[in-house]
């Protein structure tokens, strides 16, 4: 093994030796200790304290991931790395003329390879018992409050298949509710960018396994189309996490523009503005036409 592979590997279970410090564990073969006995007695059946959380990041960066592990085992919210992978070429999947037909140029291998860590985090969320699951990027800045409103999160009853972490990059919001610790629960006209942090409930996987087979948008871009889809989408306020991807480095390649004929622009704005305004109708009929339940 490679002196990096001992170091992730380290890092790893240095990341789990926390969670398990604090459990009472019954030893193989052995009368469970007065400690232990008095810890089932009280708690016989425990509920989840957080949803699961998964951190998409790639297997050799080792500083965003140690950047992950301080941060949550400060947070002491367990956690475990989904493995995102670099792709040396366009898949089966990725639908070329599609893409060029509406915007003229590529996707990026970086914003494929985003895009698939994403989808086959969805895969493996409707393959599970679990109902929700948290999803973290690695260059996020976890705010000192995320641990408690993650909690929370589990006790929201306003309908919801993506709630966001963060609300940058969205614009026309209104309230739909209330966390227990004062956090605002919103809804928007443009939903906010980026797939930085959100958390995901297993039927949602399921649509966007169906929706978001063919990969023409990038994975945040895709995610907002919800007048397409259907899936409910809020998001929380104030931001329990920051997106710190500057601070890092991207790991995903710059896309290279092409050049267009004006027959090309007039197609590319034409898709623009249909997509605007189906934003706008669909942001109207769940703003006026969808009663609202605040949480208690």
């Amino acid at each position: 093994m490679g002196k990096s592979s001992k170091y992730r590997q380290n890092l790893v279970i240095w990341s789990f030796v926390r969670y398990r410090a604090a459990i009472p564990i019954c030893r193989i073969g052995a009368a469970p200790s007065r400690r232990e006995r008095a810890a089932m007695f009280q708690n016989p059946i425990s509920p989840p304290k957080f949803p699961p959380v998964v951190v998409i990041s790639l297997v050799d960066s080792d500083v965003r991931r140690a950047h992950m592990i301080e941060q949550l085992a400060a947070a002491d919210v367990p956690f475990q790395f989904f493995d995102a992978k670099r792709i040396s070429d366009y898949p089966s999947t990725y639908d070329a003329s599609e893409r060029l037909r509406i915007y003229g140029n590529h996707l990026t291998l970086g914003e494929v390879g985003c895009y698939d860590s994403h989808y086959r985090v969805w895969e493996a969320l409707a393959n599970s018992n679990d109902d929700i699951w948290c999803v973290l990027e690695d260059d996020v800045e976890l705010t000192p409050g995320f641990s408690q409103c993650l909690a929370s999160t589990l006790n929201v009853t306003v309908p919801w298949g993506i709630m966001r972490l963060k609300e940058g990059g969205a614009a026309g919001a209104w309230r739909v509710g209330q966390l227990p610790g004062g956090g605002i629960l919103r809804d928007h006209r443009k939903q906010p960018g980026g797939a930085h942090a959100y958390l995901i409930r297993r039927a949602a996987a399921l649509v966007l396994l169906a929706y978001a087979r063919r990969t023409i948008h990038p994975v945040d871009d895709m995610l907002n189309r919800n007048w397409e889809h259907g899936i409910d989408m809020i998001s929380m306020t104030p931001d329990i996490v920051l997106d710190r991807g500057d601070d890092f480095g991207t790991t995903i390649v710059g896309r290279h523009k092409v050049r267009r004929n004006p027959w090309q622009k007039l197609k590319r704005e034409f898709h623009r503005g249909r997509d605007s305004l189906s934003r706008y109708a669909a942001a109207w009929r769940r703003r006026w036409f969808t009663p609202v339940r605040h949480w208690h």
